[in-house]
């Protein structure tokens, strides 16, 4: 959360110093998602293509059409279930209303030539400087680090319900080694693989 935060304050930090910029990006937003000719572009030509790329990175992102986030709500350790199920309602919003806007926006009002994470950085680092590229991906480690915590929970909570609990170690082992492994892959693959599993 401390670390969600910080990126939240610095990226509206971003928008707030570029903030002339910013009717510019939304009116690029609206513009190229109702100007008939990216419409008709988009249906001839990747329609498909672009709802694919949205709905995985959409799934990726905070996991709620997918449907696994319910399996860390479930493990909660509380005496209100209410609560929790509005913490998760809660915690879909942050991440995609305002985290992921926000960071659309840093990218937009800030648009450098990279891609991934770089993007992100190069949109921080054009307005604070080279200092902030270490907050950057140090936040970044937290927020990949908390994701593989969170995927391991889910792994091993469906391991268990397919097989027992004796799996639930090797199982840990294995995932511990294929996380070291996706670290070092290309990106693409690594986006592929996770957008097929995440199908499956």
């Amino acid at each position: 959360p401390f670390m969600a935060l910080l990126y939240i304050v610095l990226a509206i930090g971003v928008v707030v110093l570029n903030f002339e910029r910013v009717p510019a990006v939304f009116h690029d937003i609206v513009y190229g998602a109702f100007n008939p000719a990216a419409v008709t572009g988009g249906v001839i030509g990747s329609f498909f293509l672009s709802l694919k790329k949205g709905v995985s990175r959409g799934i990726f992102s905070n996991e709620a059409g997918l449907g696994t986030g319910s399996i860390a709500h479930a493990c909660a350790d509380t005496s209100k279930p209410v609560k929790q199920g509005m913490f998760g309602i809660f915690e879909v919003f942050a991440d995609t209303i305002v985290i992921c806007t926000l960071t659309a926006l840093v990218i937009l009002v800030n648009y450098g030539a990279a891609a991934g994470a770089e993007l992100t950085i190069s949109g921080f680092t054009s307005t604070y400087g080279n200092w902030i590229s270490v907050f950057t991906a140090v936040a970044m480690c937290c927020f990949a680090f908390s994701t593989i915590i969170g995927w391991g929970l889910y792994g091993a909570r469906c391991i268990e319900f397919l097989f027992s609990e004796k799996v639930v170690k090797p199982f840990m082992i294995a995932y511990s080694l294929v996380a070291i492994i996706g670290a070092t892959v290309d990106l693409g693959l690594l986006w592929s693989i996770a957008e097929t599993f995440n199908g499956l």
